[in-house]
């Protein structure tokens, strides 16, 4: 569509948790005169489940500059104890109003292929601004399939499945950070939801020599699939999808030990 992205970069507090840098958000809202944000929340691949304050900031920021946002809250249901997953548009009156939330069963229930996606939208007119061109496609249209695994996954049976995922998924990714922490120079935050972790290899890579491709393509060949973190703004860094058995992530823990992270 025309568009150019631009990013502003989550840093890290004195304790290792990532955060918003509200005064870049502002400063690159103002020069670029954006009109327009994407706000993930739970964010991936941090794994940061935002509090409320932090919610709250952020919208103050957006409609300092009068943006609108679409809120990513596709991740909404993987949140571990502790934490709780506070939508976007209860920030204010005026997120309300001015976001648009989406959501999908596709990362809690794994029917991704059903193309079950949908939104919510409680300004009239932000929401008749959004029916007058997504109307003019297909691509918005929900089958009967989505449909009735939309209403099955949101059941009791479905929050009560939901609840025992949440500890498997906890354990997992407890699991891999204790294992890659254990390697002098890699630092990883156990997730406060998602099933993504983020390792940092920076730490690594300078200790020993080797360049972070050196490290991710040396996983691939002994069949330890993660994905290069460049892409998510972590040149330096691996992320890695940890919604498997147990089984699976110690395999992968072994080889990693054995073949990869070995100096």
């Amino acid at each position: 569509l025309g568009r150019t992205s631009v990013y502003s970069d989550l840093v890290k507090d004195e304790a290792g948790v990532w955060r918003m840098d509200y005064e870049d958000m502002a400063e690159k809202l103002e020069r670029e005169h954006i009109r327009l944000a994407i706000f993930c929340s739970p964010h991936n691949p941090s794994g940061r489940v935002w509090e409320r304050w932090e919610i709250e900031r952020a919208m103050e920021v957006f409609e300092a500059h009068d943006c609108y946002v679409i809120s990513d809250e596709i991740w909404s249901d993987i949140v571990y104890p502790g934490h709780e997953h506070v939508p976007a548009q209860m920030a204010s009156d005026w997120a309300r109003e001015h976001t648009i939330a989406a959501y999908s069963l596709s990362k809690t229930f794994n029917l991704a292929g059903l193309v079950g996606s949908y939104r919510i939208i409680y300004g009239d007119a932000l929401r008749d601004r959004y029916l007058s061109v997504s109307g003019r496609t297909n691509y918005n249209e929900q089958n009967v399939l989505s449909m009735h695994a939309l209403l099955g996954a949101y059941t009791d049976e479905g929050r009560a499945w939901v609840g025992e995922l949440l500890g498997v998924l906890e354990r997992n990714c407890r699991v891999m950070a204790d294992a890659l922490r254990a390697h002098e120079g890699v630092d990883v935050m156990v997730p406060q939801g998602t099933y993504m972790l983020f390792a940092d290899l920076s730490g690594y890579c300078e200790r020993t020599g080797l360049t972070q491709k050196d490290i991710l393509h040396t996983g691939w060949d002994v069949g330890v699939g993660w994905q290069d973190g460049e892409a998510f703004g972590g040149p330096d860094s691996v992320r890695i999808n940890v919604a498997s058995p147990l089984p699976r992530i110690e395999e992968a823990i072994r080889r990693i030990d054995a073949h990869v992270l070995t100096r």
